[in-house]
């Protein structure tokens, strides 16, 4: 016959009431949280796993941020473009009415007035805001990229941002892309020899080579009339801009108008639809990006809704089981204890009643 001591008894009880008590915390700390992980300790696994979801769901928020910026950028310069393309759009029709000979001096003088509106139109356009900053400056965003002569002040770089995971989208147009035509942007110089067959055979093409080497950006060639004579010429490309931009077609127009010019007005037509033309070449470009940074944005907040859902599964407990549970768990403590009584030896102090 085995013998059971009374600290072996005791012993018992607390073993079985801490283990009743034990559980029953862990269910009202479920219960309070609605948490089924509230320490790593509880599911080593899937709080590495949650902390990964985490990580990942704090960078889609900041890619998130970063597009709504990007759509917001986009959006302006492009309603931006299409005003500027409406007022050289109207440029144009009075330039296509007053080309002909069928209005007469005073009549041009009166289109002066409204030609100069729509050059003063151009010129806010072209230093729009978003915020405090300018969206046509380049990487110069703090102050205006044009003047009041249309000189540009700006400079030519592109504003890339993270929209998703190694996708750099650029939410910005260079004022000078925009202002002025692109025919002068390459800086591959082009050999004179080339339209010249009898020249361009043979030895020649040693020449050519040397012709059509990389100069740097800041750097043309100036090709005189005659084709030895070949110099480089670094303000070029500026004397250029200043005739072949937008502003510059404006203010020849109205003093073609002033002076009651009519060749130079027919002259100005092919400018204004290249200009024409290469807004709305930009303004294509920008609803690509648009559209890119909107799939991006489409794709990161599908990938949030599933890492959330996985991080419920995880770690969010199931309510109507832990209150079940819990109710369950109370009444193996109530019946712990009831059932502790008949373990404890009695003692004489128990019959005198």
């Amino acid at each position: 016959m085995t013998r059971v001591s009374e600290n072996s008894n005791m012993a018992a009880v607390n073993l079985s009431i801490n283990k009743a008590k034990s559980k029953l915390e862990n269910l009202q700390m479920k219960g309070a949280s609605l948490k089924e992980v509230n320490r790593p300790s509880d599911n080593p696994i899937g709080s590495v796993e949650a902390l990964s979801i985490g990580s990942i769901t704090g960078d889609n928020e900041q890619y998130l941020k970063n597009i709504n910026h990007a759509l917001m950028q986009l959006n302006i310069s492009e309603s931006t473009l299409e005003q500027l393309t409406e007022v050289m759009v109207k440029a144009k029709e009075m330039a296509v009415g007053q080309a002909s000979d069928f209005y007469d001096e005073k009549i041009r003088k009166n289109v002066v007035m409204e030609i100069t509106q729509l050059r003063n139109q151009a010129l806010a356009l072209a230093n729009q805001r978003l915020g405090p900053r300018f969206i046509f400056g380049g990487h110069s965003t703090l102050k205006p990229p044009f003047d009041k002569d249309g000189n540009y002040l700006g400079d030519s770089g592109k504003i890339n941002l993270e929209v998703a995971k190694d996708l750099f989208v650029p939410i910005n147009v260079p004022g000078n892309e925009v202002f002025f035509s692109a025919e002068k942007n390459s800086s591959r110089i082009e050999s004179p020899m080339k339209d010249i067959p009898e020249i361009h055979r043979g030895k020649p093409a040693i020449e050519e080579e040397k012709f059509n080497e990389e100069l740097p950006p800041e750097e043309s060639v100036e090709v005189s009339r005659e084709l030895a004579s070949v110099k480089i010429n670094n303000d070029l490309d500026k004397d250029f801009a200043a005739r072949n931009n937008i502003f510059s077609q404006l203010s020849s127009f109205i003093a073609a108008l002033e002076n009651n010019d009519t060749k130079v007005i027919q002259s100005l037509l092919e400018g204004f639809d290249e200009s024409i033309s290469r807004l709305i070449t930009i303004r294509t470009k920008i609803g690509s990006l648009h559209s890119s940074v909107q799939i991006a944005k489409n794709g990161i907040e599908g990938q949030n809704l599933q890492l959330a859902e996985k991080k419920s599964l995880l770690l969010d407990a199931d309510i109507a089981e832990v209150f079940s549970d819990l109710t369950k768990q109370q009444q193996v403590l109530k019946t712990t204890y009831n059932s502790s009584k008949g373990l404890i030896n009695q003692t004489l102090l128990d019959f005198i009643r």
